[in-house]
């Protein structure tokens, strides 16, 4: 077991306990613990006491978890960088500023991994693309929204329009900040002098964000996930996906349905008066508390509800409501959303029961670039 102790003492490592000093820095001090440590101890149970005070227990490992949450995403280390939204974090391309960075990433993943391994909730929270980081899952242009939404738009008119007479003269490279001197980097072997066309234009958009949101990053995501793995398997995590992973990492919100309500717009036609809008809040409060989660996730991105409310969601540019666009209906069409400025797509449903229907076929089998099932 590891103890942690609040005092101006040095660090004192004896027999089967950890005696950590906390007094100048809680990070520094806990990674010191954990790499001292063996994975059975941790495993088998984690004792923490400040020093000073007399509690122990399962609120003061909860206290510790809280703290270190915060500290990883401490911009003092330079381990995370807020994602356009302010509320969500990614690893920073940067982070070797830090001298100690990949040692902290691990260390940060066995945070995480240990939080997960107790049942311990994180106060962080991670943008989309770094839970299928995680996870394994490929990322796609529109995670590049998380970290820079206009060129996350600019990669979705390359895919919505014919390209082919624009005389954009795009080649499979980039330029891009390498230690502050800008260099082109190729996204693929003679990607320099390989032209973007209509007929590739899919892959250049696929490997633009593997290199953005994955290849920019990949040093930090490998040591991250060496410290997570050492408690929870790779096979066993990839049985959950992005958004249950959230979830199971920093639990469940209290949604306010009535405030979520009072700070949501309209567009397209639709207003709070609208048959369909009246059905729809009746739909959501007639939701159970994780489907209501996952509603959040699916416009939002994030399962976090702001400090002081659905006033201060914010999106890719800055303070952006929750919104709701009507679509012209057809038969079986499920709602869709465009996270990076919180909007439902919600088609005119001809009754509530299809409103339902079609909404939660859309929170539990996802619908991300579908719309008909």
């Amino acid at each position: 077991m590891g103890y942690c102790t609040r005092t101006h003492k040095p660090l004192n490592y004896g027999g089967d306990f950890f005696d950590i000093y906390l007094s100048e820095s809680i990070f520094r001090s806990s990674c010191e613990m954990v790499s001292k440590s063996t994975n059975e101890k941790l495993k088998q149970g984690i004792a923490v006491r400040f020093h000073g005070e007399e509690g122990m227990g399962q609120g003061v490992v909860r206290e510790w978890f809280d703290i270190l949450s915060n500290e990883i995403i401490n911009p003092d280390y330079a381990l995370f960088t807020q994602s356009a939204d302010g509320t969500t974090f990614q690893p920073n391309s940067n982070s070797s500023v830090n001298p100690d960075h990949l040692n902290y990433f691990r260390f940060a993943g066995q945070i995480l991994g240990l939080a997960l391994y107790h049942r311990q909730l994180v106060n962080i929270y991670f943008t989309r693309s770094f839970y299928k980081h995680i996870l394994g899952i490929p990322v796609n242009y529109q995670d590049v929204s998380s970290i820079d939404p206009e060129y996350a738009k600019n990669l979705q008119w390359i895919l919505d329009n014919d390209i082919s007479d624009l005389g954009l003269e795009l080649t499979f490279s980039v330029e891009t900040d390498v230690f502050g001197a800008m260099e082109e980097v190729p996204l693929k072997p003679g990607g320099t002098s390989m032209l973007v066309t209509q007929d590739n234009k899919a892959e250049y958009v696929q490997l633009v964000t593997e290199l953005r949101m994955t290849r920019a990053i990949q040093p930090q995501i490998n040591a991250f996930l060496h410290g997570f793995h050492t408690f929870i398997p790779a096979s066993l995590i990839q049985l959950f996906d992005e958004y249950e992973l959230e979830l199971l990492l920093s639990g469940m919100p209290e949604i306010d349905v009535q405030d979520w309500c009072r700070n949501t717009e309209y567009t397209s036609g639709y207003d709070r008066q609208e048959p369909v809008i009246q059905w729809f809040w009746e739909v959501v409060k007639s939701l159970t508390q994780e489907e209501r989660v996952l509603l959040l996730q699916f416009v939002t991105g994030s399962s976090r509800v702001p400090h002081g409310g659905f006033a201060y969601l914010m999106g890719g540019s800055g303070l952006q409501k929750f919104t709701v666009a009507a679509v012209p209906y057809t038969s079986n069409l499920l709602p869709t959303s465009s996270t990076c400025i919180n909007m439902l797509k919600l088609p005119e449903y001809p009754t509530q029961e299809v409103l339902r229907d079609r909404l939660l076929v859309a929170l539990h089998c996802g619908s991300y670039g579908y719309t008909m099932a």
